[in-house]
């Protein structure tokens, strides 16, 4: 499932699960942890790369299955956060790496894969990505520290990212400075080949510096997304005050394509979590990235605790297809206390904003 080699003075992490698009479980992060580790203090490695030998994607994010499996719906599992606490001390670690690190995302780019990858000093997307935070969905919000970037996002665009989970392109990765560098799939291998050959010549900033001048010649320019043609409608949208405001709006012109789309989406998510992302986009816009990933474990575990992690895996990944049963049924019955106090909030944003 994780495969390490050494191609002249580069470490190559190649994640190979391909049967769930390289879903991470905690033998895969163990052993990547062990991996880094070690690497860490080898002088013949000196940079570190992360890609995948699977043919659909990057990483499709944690392992629903055996989380719900063996963690948080296991009765006779004591510590159901073991698998988060675990995975995400690793994304603190990469984020503290010594030595530079490069990743290669490509086709689905999801979850726990962002949250291994985020961090690196380069980051090579092509056009197959599909990058999303989908965890509404499953009953909390964009973790493993992604927050700290969705928050960099203009407040409508961050707000549609993590409240609804849509994806973003690789065009908009780069336009955003979620990703450094945008290409064509087929001129990754001959990229790639000149990391290798930089590894043995350079070291340290520089080599990234190097790495980055040769990627120009294989640059994309900026391409239209669903997200640019939308835009308009995102910032019209999502430029309110609550998510009950944004609810207003949309429910105004249900008449309106993407409005109506939008509109179901966030009535299939967790009311109480979009809640808690809405507020926590402002939060983590004053949280350091390790803050960030401790205030993620904080939700993850608050959602466990209350049963709301358990139902959107259940409704996800065991039952397909059935309708999950949320804890809160509307935005409106959603505790606005209770997610202060989660947030460590005195006031939401709203409240700020009149008071």
């Amino acid at each position: 499932m994780v495969i390490e080699k050494v191609i002249k003075n580069v470490g190559v992490i190649y994640l190979n699960r391909p049967e769930k698009i390289n879903a991470l479980n905690l033998e895969m992060i163990n052993k990547i942890q062990e991996i880094l580790e070690r690497w860490e203090s080898d002088e013949n490695i000196r940079v570190v790369l992360f890609d995948t030998l699977t043919k659909k994607g990057f990483c499709s994010g944690g392992d629903l299955k055996e989380l719900y499996i063996d963690y948080i719906n296991n009765d006779e599992c004591k510590v159901k956060n073991k698998f988060f606490a675990t995975e995400f001390e690793m994304d603190k670690y990469i984020a503290s790496y010594k030595k530079p690190v490069v990743s290669h995302w490509t086709g689905i780019v999801m979850g726990g894969g962002i949250g291994l990858s985020i961090n690196s000093d380069l980051i090579i997307s092509d056009e197959s990505v599909i990058w999303a935070m989908p965890e509404t969905s499953l009953g909390f919000v964009p973790d493993v520290g992604v927050c700290s970037f969705i928050s960099t996002l203009p407040q409508a665009l961050g707000q549609y990212v993590g409240l609804t989970g849509s994806s973003l392109e690789s065009s908009d990765l780069v336009n955003y400075g979620l990703a450094d560098l945008y290409i064509n799939s087929r001129n990754y291998t001959k990229l790639v080949e000149k990391l290798f050959e930089f590894s043995e010549i350079y070291s340290g900033k520089e080599l990234i510096k190097k790495l980055k001048i040769e990627g120009r010649k294989y640059k994309l320019e900026p391409r239209e997304t669903s997200v640019t043609k939308s835009l308009e409608k995102i910032e019209k949208y999502f430029s309110e005050e609550s998510v009950v405001e944004i609810y207003k709006i949309l429910e105004n012109n249900l008449d309106e394509d993407f409005a109506r789309k939008t509109y179901e989406i966030l009535k299939e998510r967790s009311q109480l979590m979009l809640a808690v992302q809405f507020e926590k986009y402002f939060v983590c816009k004053n949280l350091s990235y390790h803050e960030t990933v401790d205030l993620d474990l904080k939700v993850l575990n608050y959602s466990v605790e209350i049963g709301e992690m358990q139902e959107g895996a259940r409704a996800k990944v065991i039952d397909k297809g059935s309708k999950p049963n949320w804890s809160t049924k509307s935005i409106e019955d959603v505790n606005m206390d209770e997610v202060k106090k989660l947030l460590g909030l005195e006031k939401t944003y709203s409240e700020r904003k009149n008071s």
